[in-house]
């Protein structure tokens, strides 16, 4: 016996290790018929879960033998009170030998492995009982879901977890421990839940850091072995390390197929690589990872899945078409028995709504609006919420400016969840793009009905009550916002310009200037500042503020015609000119005039003028022609006989 196996405590102190103490307890061997079963766990601080685990299992299993690797919580006493062995082991940064030590301690026939983070489908468990008695096997692989507790599954696999005792199995790998085994295997049905990686973001942080160390120390152990890689690639997935996951997802496929490996991990490593091109938005390169893994095993649902996003993204609407189909097919595969299942779902069990909802986005998109509404049907039959599809559907009309397609979709699911927000926002900005401010408004006031503490709701609000002319309801919404939020910048500089509209000057310039005090480079805050100082005829102070403005924003129009005018209000043409000269550059209108007067400048201003209403830039526009009759009151003419100037209609 080792130092190590020497050192290790039981609970159940005796003069005897606790390896030969175990042996002297162990039951005698069971007939063939009625095989005995220990479920083996390796655990440290889970007494928020473990409870829970043992619970599922305890009236299945003939003994419980929990490895503890240094719980500082109550942890143990939970154990004990299911009367599990526990033996304590310092933790060696490896879970296969914490996992090893446990089955060390098992003495019956069979070993059930479990996590303290999983428990078993109350209505599976009896199977175990029965599954353990064929004879004819050596192992047998159960569905695990990864699933939100109290929620939906999101994932499943099939894992090693009922083997004989007595055959040396073992398990290899510091993390993500992989057994090592040998002889005939099956799948069950009997479902087990996992709950692990549903956790909080400081959690899931702390878990990446101790996991990507121990890959990386093993891979600098055993370089060649592409487990390890692709073990460190799925997480860099989890945390969105695109570039990291592709390095060592590609390096695995590389020495997988130096070893011609037909492993599940190999056509997990495609998938893997396919993900981080598709976040990349190279969905040439993810595609083509997909069809590799589906090449591999033709079922594999999460490439389905994920082609279906490719395919829709390109409008590739026929490959859409046809991978939903297949995705759909896989599904109901894996929904009629888990245990059929060959590899993991990254959460694409769930999708079957969302596959339904691109089809019929796909045909409405191509006008076939029958079987349009075939598939959101389809879809909405297989949402927990009704709303979710025609949401999905009219987001994506709003996204593509079909208005009126969008906005009959978003009220049909508003008729399913009134008080949904996030429909009545997509409604608002629908309403308004179509240039019905007042519905866009009541869209807003109906998520404050149902939702009065919503910020954002009631700041648009104040924002399409300024655009539709109504500067005091306004600067009331906008004080409502301002009283939970005092620190809300928009907010305040909004009610400066409701204030504005009001005539209320000073107020306004008092809240610019305060502001200002927050932020000094603020674009608006310098342009509505210099504004206001040139409605007041202080010119040298507009001047100071259009300066500093375009320090920020080089071709900003406002600021050139503003300081244009204040120039000319403190008798510096040289200055205008230089300011028309940024303009023109700017508009990418030549200066084919030679300044000679102020009247070639008048002209060059109306040029801008005339090249703004062009833009669509008709409030700029009428300041370029306030410049140009400052600078020639005849200019005044030309701009009436151009606004005089008859329509010729064709027949």
């Amino acid at each position: 016996m080792s130092t190590k196996e020497a050192n290790l405590k039981s609970e159940n102190r005796s003069s005897k290790s606790p390896a030969q103490k175990a042996r002297q307890d162990s039951p005698k061997q069971s007939p063939a018929h009625n095989p005995t079963l220990s479920l083996c766990m390796i655990v440290k601080d889970e007494e928020k879960s473990l409870s829970t685990c043992l619970e599922s299992v305890k009236d299945h299993v003939d003994e419980i033998i929990i490895v503890d690797t240094g719980s500082t919580d109550s942890t143990v006493e939970i154990a004990k009170k299911y009367n599990a062995k526990i033996y304590h082991h310092p933790w060696e940064n490896s879970f296969s030998k914490a996992r090893n030590y446990s089955l060390k301690y098992a003495t019956c026939d069979w070993i059930l492995i479990m996590d303290a983070d999983e428990e078993m489908e109350s209505n599976d468990a009896h199977k175990l009982r029965e599954v353990i008695k064929d004879d004819d096997v050596n192992l047998i692989y159960l569905p695990a879901f990864s699933k939100h507790k109290g929620g939906k599954n999101s994932s499943v696999y099939l894992i090693e977890r009922l083997y004989k005792n007595h055959l040396g199995f073992r398990y290899e790998g510091t993390v993500h421990n992989a057994l090592k085994f040998s002889g005939p295997h099956k799948n069950e049905n009997i479902v087990v839940y996992h709950y692990g990686y549903h956790q909080g973001e400081e959690q899931m942080e702390k878990r990446f850091a101790r996991t990507s160390t121990l890959l990386k120390e093993q891979i600098m152990n055993d370089p060649e072995n592409p487990v390890p890689h692709h073990n460190l690639a799925i997480s860099y997935l989890d945390r969105q390390m695109n570039d990291k996951c592709l390095e060592e997802a590609l390096e695995a496929i590389r020495l997988f197929e130096l070893q011609n490996s037909d492993s599940q991990m190999r056509l997990l490593c495609h998938y893997v690589a396919c993900v981080a091109f598709f976040r990349k938005q190279d969905l040439h390169n993810a595609e083509k990872y997909a069809l590799k893994a589906i090449k591999f095993y033709p079922d594999y649902l999460d490439a389905h899945c994920i082609l279906t996003s490719i395919y829709f993204l390109q409008k590739e609407y026929d490959k859409c078409d046809k991978a939903t189909k297949s995705y759909l097919r896989s599904l109901k595969s894996i929904q009629s028995d888990p245990s059929k299942v060959m590899s993991i779902p990254f959460d694409t069990l769930n999708h079957a709504w969302l596959a339904h909802t691109r089809m019929a986005i796909n045909h409405y998109e191509q006008g076939n609006q029958d079987y349009g509404r075939q598939a959101l049907n389809n879809a909405i039959n297989c949402a927990d919420n009704a709303w979710e599809p025609y949401f999905a559907v009219g987001k994506h009309f709003a996204e593509h400016n079909n208005l009126k397609m969008a906005e009959r979709l978003l009220c049909d699911g508003l008729k399913h969840n009134p008080g949904n927000k996030e429909i009545q926002y997509y409604l608002a900005s629908t309403y308004e793009r179509s240039g019905e401010t007042e519905k866009a408004i009541a869209c807003l006031e109906q998520i404050l009905v149902y939702q009065p503490e919503e910020a954002q709701a009631r700041y648009n609000l104040g924002l399409l009550l300024l655009k539709c002319n109504k500067p005091d309801e306004a600067i009331k919404t906008f004080k409502s916002v301002i009283n939970k939020e005092p620190e809300h910048f928009d907010a305040r500089l909004n009610m400066a310009i409701a204030y504005e509209k009001t005539g209320n000057i000073d107020e306004s310039k008092d809240i610019y200037n305060a502001l200002a005090t927050i932020n000094p480079e603020n674009p608006d805050v310098l342009l509505r500042l210099g504004s206001i100082y040139l409605q007041e005829n202080d010119n040298n102070m507009a001047t100071e503020y259009f300066l500093k403005l375009l320090k920020i924003e080089k071709y900003l129009k406002e600021a050139h015609l503003g300081l244009s005018k204040a120039y000319l209000y403190i008798n510096d043409p040289e200055s205008c000119m230089r300011s028309c000269d940024e303009l023109l550059k700017h508009l990418n209108l030549p200066r084919n005039i030679t300044i000679n007067s102020l009247n070639d400048l008048s002209k060059l201003y109306m040029l801008i003028g005339t090249t703004l209403i062009k833009h669509q830039d008709e409030a700029l526009a009428g300041f370029a022609f306030e410049i140009a009759v400052l600078l020639d009151p005849d200019a005044l003419k030309s701009i009436q006989a151009e606004a005089a100037e008859p329509v010729t209609c064709n027949p």
